[in-house]
């Protein structure tokens, strides 16, 4: 069993590590990484998406390489919220990342939204759609943090 996390259980840590950022496609998955305060979201690359064994490893390499602790993973849900023939190939794959905390976040519209963004038609665009999936996840985050710090001054 993979280890699981939610953004309200990151929120109240009182430390900061870096995050990568994954979005996982038939073909290829981009990667993406936080700062270490988790702000921002940057791309950082596209790896082809061969066996998930392999492309674990890559990631984890990834993980040592750059110094960050967790990961946040697109989740495909369908346009209506439900659960997409996708979804259960994440989870699985969430699996390979052991023993990294994974968050999986509903990833709806994001390479649609960078399609839209840019001209960019080529297997970049899944390091741009990784970027999408993170920053949006850091921005709930930090609006957690700030929710957290609001309740503890009152």
């Amino acid at each position: 069993m993979h280890h699981r996390i939610f953004l309200e259980d990151r929120a109240s840590l009182t430390f900061s590590e870096s995050c990568l950022g994954i979005d996982l496609g038939r073909k290829f998955t981009g990667i993406s990484i936080s700062n270490p305060e988790n702000i921002i979201a940057v791309p950082l690359k596209v790896l082809p998406t061969s066996s998930y064994n392999r492309l674990a490893k890559n990631i984890i390499s990834i993980l040592n390489e750059y110094s960050a602790s967790w990961i946040v993973l697109g989740l495909p849900l369908n346009l209506n919220g439900s659960w997409s023939k996708g979804c259960s190939l994440v989870v699985e794959f969430a699996q390979h990342l052991e023993p990294y905390p994974v968050c999986l976040w509903d990833e709806r519209l994001s390479t649609v939204s960078v399609q839209h963004l840019t001209l960019v038609k080529t297997k970049k665009i899944d390091a741009q759609a990784a970027t999408v999936i993170l920053q949006h996840a850091l921005d709930r985050l930090n609006n957690l943090k700030i929710e957290i710090k609001n309740k503890k001054m009152l």
